[in-house]
């Protein structure tokens, strides 16, 4: 597969999936000067072994509401869904606990997204990011789309939104 092709199939930006092949961070090889990509190695990416973290959702927002919009949305699904009211909050959680899939804010009340994103990096350099956002002007967007989230979510959001990326990437 090509990155058009896994682009298509995973809906993200050619670009992220360049970025994401150049850092490690999504199986690819490298023949000639281009990214290849094998699907049985793509699909067992995206589906790891299941230790049970991979139903596990962490939602970054300092919004408690939009927590509890993501826990009434995933749970009946199976889901576990915790919550972090600040980035601090979220790196001291991702190091407690491994999750499928984190989703963070743009803005928070002690540190941006992007420096939350950095520090979780840390901490689980394969971590699976939503970034949710109510400005998509924001410099914040460019800087975090920088460090590879899989996918924006612009709120508002209908529920289903939350749905349909929980099982694209969990």
């Amino acid at each position: 597969m090509t990155i058009q092709d896994v682009a298509a199939y995973l809906r993200m930006s050619q670009q992220t999936i360049y970025r994401m092949a150049q850092q490690g961070r999504i199986p690819a090889l490298k023949v000639q000067n281009r990214w290849r990509f094998r699907r049985s190695d793509i699909e067992s990416w995206l589906t790891p072994e299941d230790d049970g973290a991979s139903r596990c959702v962490l939602v970054v927002d300092d919004d408690p509401t939009v927590g509890g919009l993501f826990a009434h949305v995933l749970q009946p699904d199976g889901y576990q869904v915790s919550t972090a009211l600040t980035g601090q909050m979220a790196i001291e959680k991702v190091e407690q606990q491994s999750f499928g899939l984190i989703y963070i804010d743009l803005m928070l009340p002690d540190m941006s997204g992007p420096d939350t994103l950095r520090a979780i990096r840390q901490i689980d350099d394969v971590a699976k990011v939503v970034v949710i956002t109510g400005n998509q002007e924001s410099s914040l967007l460019q800087e975090i789309l920088e460090l590879g989230p899989f996918m924006v979510l612009v709120k508002p959001f209908e529920p289903e939104k939350i749905t349909e990326t929980a099982k694209m990437f969990v």
